[in-house]
């Protein structure tokens, strides 16, 4: 789970941006004891209006992971998604985080630019005091960057050795265990490199699967398919169950003569020329009797809440942090208020942080009794910069409702739209 997070010159975000998810104790189902004395919010809401730099801040905390664990090939390679803010472009970006991963804190700053890793460090809390676990300064082009061992570690000098020669100017150290094998005394790199890939996730999911096989990886799980049934026949869907299925696909003559002559592998061929195709039917019921529905016809709320269902089966089964940017677009928000609620109710140590248009949100009790869990989000006039404020930061009473103190523009984040006329001559 993520403690603290700040990003600097990154997208919309000029000026230093922070997100805390620390929590005063265990007040409510929001929050969680990731580690003995630290409770955090399991949830984290950015509000704001269009444009306004919501989605840049999931994309934020995005890229500090996957900076930290993907390595890169060739040292000329441009580091991806290096986008500073534009009217400051020559600065570095910076980046810190506080996470929690096996039970233990680890806190990692960052600073790059396009082309280098200009200094980064690690540091975490194996006995609850902290340690160095290693940092690293760029020292100039195609030279090995200056790298220090926390001596807690325990790496042998030829390990070491290793790692450095290894450690490419545009990928972090950690990342190294993901391109070299290095000998056993490497393993607290391993650990932390393996929780980082199986638990904290990319913006709406890793990979972007399709639907068909989203829910033939669940329908392979006894376990995982009890779940999606059990979560679409809660969501009022008319949906029974689902199941696999094989349909007939129509190949046009003319498109398969251009496939045949294409210079391209047989196997991928045969692909785009098969003459069927997986898909899912869903079960729906009448008092006249059950009928399939398959999968093209289903609605996009449909869609949206099987594809999001994915992420709620890892985050109440095990430890993950997720990012859903927009979530509420396309569901109803009763089913919205759902989806949440059964996150809050049923998972221990994961997160989810998401952005939404939902602003109704704000008027449920857990919500509003909870402030912690809210930011908003909009533009400075003058710097052209994201700007986040938390929600327990505005001083309001714990009797105002933090849904109308949104909605009358008491908290800002809300569009300053023109006059409904539009005049289109000179």
């Amino acid at each position: 789970m993520i403690r603290d997070f700040w990003v600097k010159n990154y997208l919309s975000i000029r000026d230093k941006q922070e997100l805390s998810f620390v929590a005063k104790g265990p007040a409510s189902e929001l929050v969680t004891e990731v580690a003995e004395g630290v409770f955090l919010y399991k949830l984290g809401i950015l509000y704001g209006p269009n444009a306004s730099g919501k989605s840049n801040m999931l994309l934020a905390l995005n890229e500090v992971f996957r900076l930290l664990v993907l390595p890169q090939s060739d040292a000329n390679e441009r580091i991806d998604r290096s986008i500073p803010f534009i009217l400051t472009k020559d600065d570095p970006i910076e980046m810190h985080v506080s996470f929690y991963a096996n039970g233990i804190r680890y806190d990692y700053d960052v600073s790059f630019n396009e082309e280098y890793i200009l200094s980064e460090s690690l540091y975490y809390y194996p006995n609850k005091s902290k340690a160095l676990f290693y940092e690293r300064h760029f020292v100039d082009d195609n030279v090995q960057a200056e790298i220090k061992f926390g001596p807690s570690l325990q790496l042998f000098v030829k390990t070491q050795d290793s790692i450095r020669e290894n450690t490419l100017n545009n990928h972090s150290v950690l990342s190294v265990c993901r391109k070299a094998a290095l000998k056993e005394d490497i393993a607290p790199f391993n650990v932390l490199h393996s929780w980082i890939m199986d638990n904290y996730h990319e913006v709406d999911g890793d990979g972007q699967k399709g639907f068909v096989e989203i829910l033939k990886d669940a329908y392979n799980n006894p376990r995982k398919r009890k779940f999606y049934n059990t979560m679409l026949q809660k969501a009022d869907l008319n949906i029974v169950e689902y199941r696999p299925i094989v349909e007939d696909r129509f190949v046009p003559a003319d498109y398969r003569e251009r496939i045949l002559k294409e210079n391209i592998p047989e196997e991928v061929k045969e692909a785009l020329l098969k003459p069927t195709a997986d898909s899912v039917a869903f079960v729906n019921h009448s008092i006249n009797g059950d009928f399939d529905v398959p999968l093209k016809w289903q609605s996009k709320g449909t869609l949206k809440y099987i594809r999001i269902l994915d992420a709620l089966y890892d985050m109440i089964t095990d430890s993950h942090v997720y990012y859903l940017d927009e979530l509420g677009e396309d569901l109803h928000n009763d089913l919205l208020y759902y989806y949440l609620n059964v996150f809050i109710f049923n998972s221990d140590k994961s997160q989810l942080i998401i952005t939404s248009q939902e602003t109704t949100l704000l008027s449920q009790d857990l919500i509003n009794e909870n402030r912690g869990v809210v930011w908003f989000v909009e533009k400075n006039k003058e710097t052209a910069s994201s700007e986040y404020s938390r929600g327990d930061s505005f001083g309001l009473h714990k009797n105002l409702s933090l849904y109308n103190s949104y909605r009358i523009g008491r908290l800002g984040a809300k569009p300053e739209l023109g006059s409904i006329f539009i005049n289109l001559e000179d």
